[in-house]
């Protein structure tokens, strides 16, 4: 049986909408279910489905809504909370995602336990989507060797939110002062994207905002 164009249309948002669902990422997943919302909605007047353009509109409203939310609002979804030392919570965090934290910084995990270290908990309302850890250098700056994030909280650009532009780590640890260190190729080209670059004494400092 040919199929027609409007039946093929019907069908990629079909598939659209399906394939946004196995995104681990929730910005990708609503990037992708906006335009297979978006052209199912268009689909629908196409064809006089109504009830389902309806529907598929809503949803491609409430994919926009949320977005910008979290995209040019993260003061209104996101929060740094320090941890209390030591924290059952922190251990466990660590431990569940130990595999890969080994992959992102090889060396954290020897660490982790230091007396003088510092642990901050990223925060979607009540979740816990991150954890950063720091400890304080002889001239009083507070240094950032391990920022990690859950990969559906890896695209909210939570990195600016705390670290570059918009520097909600200094406020919640009441250092002036936040450097960090990288562990890895990869963490060195993370810190490059939120506006950091590496000085002499080794610790990478926030220079101005860039584009992740």
């Amino acid at each position: 049986m040919e199929l027609s164009a409007v039946e093929i249309f019907g069908y990629c948002a079909s598939a659209l909408v399906a394939y946004s669902l196995t995104q681990s990422s929730i910005i990708k997943l609503r990037w992708i279910n906006l335009f297979g919302s978006s052209s199912f909605c268009m689909y629908g007047i196409i064809i006089g489905a109504y009830p389902v353009a309806v529907l598929n509109g809503f949803i491609a409203m409430t994919n926009v809504y949320f977005l910008r939310k979290i995209l040019t609002q993260p003061k209104q979804n996101f929060s740094v909370l320090r941890a209390n030392q030591p924290s059952n919570y922190v251990n466990f965090f660590l431990d569940f995602h130990k595999e890969e934290i080994k992959q992102l910084f090889p060396s954290f995990l020897n660490q982790s336990q230091q007396t003088e270290r510092e642990y901050f908990l990223l925060m979607e309302n009540t979740e816990v989507v991150g954890v950063l850890s720091g400890y304080r250098n002889e001239d009083a700056v507070f240094v950032v060797d391990f920022d990690f994030v859950i990969p559906a909280y890896r695209d909210c650009k939570l990195g600016h939110f705390a670290l570059g532009k918009g520097n909600q780590l200094a406020k919640y640890t009441g250092y002036s002062r936040i450097a960090a260190t990288a562990d890895s190729d990869a963490h060195a080209q993370y810190l490059q994207k939120l506006g950091f670059s590496k000085k002499d004494t080794l610790l990478w400092t926030f220079d101005g905002a860039r584009e992740a």
